[in-house]
């Protein structure tokens, strides 16, 4: 067979028998050349069937439409998709009469936005991909959002997470506590920043059944996005302590090590991706990172499996040597399912790439539900109800971002506190102060919502009671406290900046909450940029010194300059604390009370 044949360009219904057929939705089949499309020419190959998802993100009920619920197909068809129910019904269709079936993730499994999943410590997420059959997973930049602890003694082993108490682990749909994921996961460039050392395998090894007693290795290299770990660009996963290496170089790495372990078949599993058209099946004018490694990577990996982007795209793309191999996206939320088919051969282990295949299946929602992982879905929906009515301090008066005359707003106030409050409790990075925007100039405020005095809709709310899901909602967005090394010239500049100049010449306000530690007075008739006298800005009643640096806690967003003042991304010396959701609840039940 020619190698470097040209990919087929063509569209097939996936031809099966009886129920496997019915209810699964796919587009195009990709082919590696022409005798991948002849079923006749697989004869005495060994079958390995690649399922694989990427970036559900704990959406396991049915996600909104217009919230990942709806994709896009070939001549524009939409679809509804997503729900771990459905997505369960489609695995175990798919899996059928397919004995070397191996399910993976290209990462972003947890860490996810739904408050059903992100208040309980992304456990919901981890029984559903246990019961599902998850084998293992690339870590995402989300599996980092807490910190690498979390990922490896939580996430993984099931140890209580301890910054979290009471609310350390939860009862699972069993009855008992939270045992860990029963996968592992992978990163070939994610280290420690101090020593180089990664934190967790760069590669796993699977074994395929060749029959007659015998199985195939294949190994599964894995990789996460280049500069996760930084900053800019990742907000929620900024992680000082650790950092990222060159993800092809760690690919190619990795692949030699497996070869020189007499492993033959390798395939990439990646957190990072690209863009491929809206079609959810097949691809077109392909761009991005992902692409970018296909057209570089090893040319002895038969396949690549993409993640990040949240794009859904299934191709054959040449290699180094002009040899396609399948590059896949299966969206995010749970919409699709990459499936790529791997012909070995029987006595050494090699691919034969002239007979890969690969599909994208839309997840929909025409099929049944499967029952189990719906029951375990609904459990932690019904968890996370109870979760949220559940009393944890009670106040004297109405919390609100409403800023008064001066500015200031009881609800910012409070979170100012709160940060420098949340330095204290590491034993290391404490702030002298802090602050938090109330109303950016740009991006959104992490005051979200109000806590007033009076009771709301919840059955179990009082007046002067704060709910956990009351404390949970109006502050945050899974964003870490950081403290930083800020000149006093530099926090003068950034209070400075409140007051922004428009392009038709008035003059927008946005105002910053500060710590009690701060205090300053402003005059509004100066220009801007003068508008508070040094002498007048005071930390512990002592005006600020221009040139002395001060150890200055905000939120992660703020100082990687998704907020719009310049002046507070001038800092050094970054140490992490907690995620603002679950620092503030910690904060506010052990006050009790709150004035």
């Amino acid at each position: 067979m020619d190698s470097n044949a040209m990919p087929v360009s063509r569209r097939a219904m996936l031809r099966a028998g009886g129920a496997v057929a019915a209810g699964v939705a796919v587009g195009s089949t990709a082919f590696s050349t022409r005798a991948s499309a002849d079923p006749a020419s697989a004869t005495g190959y060994v079958d390995v069937q690649l399922l694989n998802i990427t970036d559900l993100h704990g959406y396991l009920q049915p996600p909104a439409p217009n919230d990942g619920g709806v994709i896009t197909g070939a001549d524009g068809i939409k679809l509804t998709v997503g729900g771990a129910g459905y997505l369960a019904t489609h695995l175990n269709r798919l899996r059928e009469g397919n004995p070397n079936s191996i399910f993976c993730s290209a990462g972003d499994n947890f860490s996810g936005w739904p408050y059903y999943v992100d208040s309980q410590n992304n456990e919901p997420t981890i029984e559903v991909l246990n019961a599902l059959g998850l084998q293992f997973s690339s870590v995402g930049n989300h599996e980092l959002d807490k910190s690498p602890r979390f990922l490896i003694d939580h996430m993984e082993k099931g140890a209580p997470y301890h910054l979290d108490e009471p609310f350390s682990s939860f009862v699972d749909s069993t009855g008992r506590r939270f045992h860990g994921a029963d996968f592992r996961y992978y990163s070939g460039n994610v280290v420690y920043r101090d020593n180089g050392r990664l934190i967790v395998p760069a590669y796993n090894i699977e074994y395929v059944d060749a029959g007659r007693g015998r199985r195939l290795p294949i190994g599964f290299v894995h990789v996460t996005v280049d500069g996760c770990v930084d900053g800019p660009g990742f907000n929620c996963s900024y992680q000082p302590t650790l950092a990222t290496t060159d993800f092809v170089a760690a690919a190619d790495r990795a692949a030699a090590e497996l070869k020189r372990r007499g492993v033959k078949a390798i395939v990439i599993v990646m957190h990072e991706g690209g863009y491929a058209g809206p079609d959810f099946d097949s691809g077109v004018d392909p761009t991005g990172p992902a692409f970018d490694l296909a057209a570089k990577a090893d040319p002895d990996i038969a396949a690549i499996i993409t993640g990040h982007w949240h794009c859904r795209f299934n191709m054959m793309v040449p290699d180094p040597n002009g040899v396609p191999r399948p590059v896949v996206e299966a969206g995010c939320y749970g919409q699709v399912i990459s499936e790529i088919h791997l012909k070995l051969d029987r006595d050494t282990g090699r691919v034969i790439r002239e007979l890969t295949t690969s599909t994208n299946h839309a997840v929909t929602r025409d099929v049944p539900v499967d029952p189990q992982i719906q029951d375990i879905a609904d459990h932690w929906s019904r968890s996370s109800d109870k979760l949220y009515a559940t009393p944890i301090a009670r106040q004297t008066g109405d919390l609100t971002r409403t800023p008064n005359a001066d500015g200031e707003s009881t609800l910012g106030n409070l979170v100012a506190d709160f940060i420098r409050w949340d330095t204290l409790q590491s034993d290391h990075g404490h702030a002298r102060f802090a602050f938090t925007p109330v109303l950016p100039p740009q991006g959104r405020s992490p005051l979200s919502g109000d806590l007033p005095y009076a009771k709301g809709t919840n059955a179990t709310d009082a007046d002067g009671t704060i709910l956990f899901g009351e404390a949970w909602t109006v502050y945050g967005f899974d964003s870490p406290i950081v403290t930083v090394s800020m000149t006093g010239d530099a926090f003068h500049r950034g209070l400075e900046q409140q007051w922004q100049t428009q392009p038709d010449g008035s003059v927008r306000y946005c105002p910053i909450a500060v710590s009690a530690e701060v205090r300053y007075t402003y005059d509004p008739t100066k220009p801007v940029g003068e508008r508070i006298d040094p002498a007048n800005l005071l930390i512990d009643g002592t005006p600020i010194d221009p040139h002395a640096t001060y150890r200055v806690a905000a939120n992660a967003y703020t100082v990687l300059a998704y907020d719009g003042y310049p002046a507070f991304t001038e800092y050094t010396d970054a140490v992490r604390h907690s995620l603002d959701h679950e620092g503030f609840i910690r904060y506010v039940r052990l006050r009790r009370t709150i004035d």
